[in-house]
């Protein structure tokens, strides 16, 4: 009586594992990962002070611009 408790206590706790353990592991990992992704570096435009997502930015001479249009200016 005692083994048949003691095995339907570990199924129980393998389910357990299985089922609700990875999803949590792989939410905060996947949170983690979604902050990272969201988070971008900004510049400040040269020419009129707009910031600017980093990889949006046009670059001349060293410089970042938010648009062809203070690129020009500049």
């Amino acid at each position: 009586m005692i083994l048949k408790w003691l095995i339907l206590g570990v199924i129980v706790y393998v389910v357990y594992i299985a089922f609700f353990k990875s999803k949590s592991v792989q939410n905060s990992k996947g949170s983690f990962d979604k902050k990272d992704d969201d988070s971008e570096d900004l510049v400040e435009c040269s020419e009129c002070g707009t910031f600017v997502a980093k990889h949006e930015a046009f670059i001349k001479n060293g410089k970042f611009y938010c648009s062809k249009e203070c690129m020009l200016k500049g």
